[in-house]
């Protein structure tokens, strides 16, 4: 009786587990999958300058829009600061398109990033064409 008793115990439980890894596969993700603030870390170079490093703290606010303060190491050495709005869209497939707006300079730049463990991280790429910098980082929310 107790081997019975193991066994089905051991079949749920196997159960159990293939459910949850269904559920897992069927996970579809939403510009809602992205809100929250998240500090950003990425590297990357100026063509032709030198290697940078930008910091950023954004909030997303699940519906599409997102604010931002970015602190940049410059290859001279410098600092620069600004200040950013944008929009994000994120896909089924938990990608995720979005442009940031420079207050300061009033230029945009675009990039594509993939969420992370459940929404609580992204990598990220800036992927603006003609921008002479090459950058790529990680975020994970605060």
């Amino acid at each position: 009786m107790k081997r019975i008793s193991v066994a089905l115990i051991m079949c749920a439980g196997l159960l159990l587990l293939v459910n949850l890894a269904r559920a897992e596969e069927r996970e579809r993700c939403s510009n809602a999958s992205l809100y929250g603030n998240f500090g950003l870390r990425a590297t990357g170079a100026i063509i032709d300058s030198g290697n940078i490093i930008v910091l950023v703290r954004f909030t997303y606010d699940g519906k599409g829009n997102l604010t931002a303060k970015l602190f940049l190491r410059l290859p001279d050495a410098t600092n620069s600061t600004d200040t950013i709005t944008g929009t994000y869209s994120v896909s089924p497939d938990c990608t995720v398109s979005d442009v940031w707006h420079s207050v300061i300079s009033g230029s945009d730049s675009f990039h594509e990033s993939v969420l992370v463990n459940r929404g609580h991280g992204f990598f990220i790429l800036n992927t603006t064409e003609g921008a002479p910098v090459v950058i790529s980082g990680e975020a994970k929310r605060q």
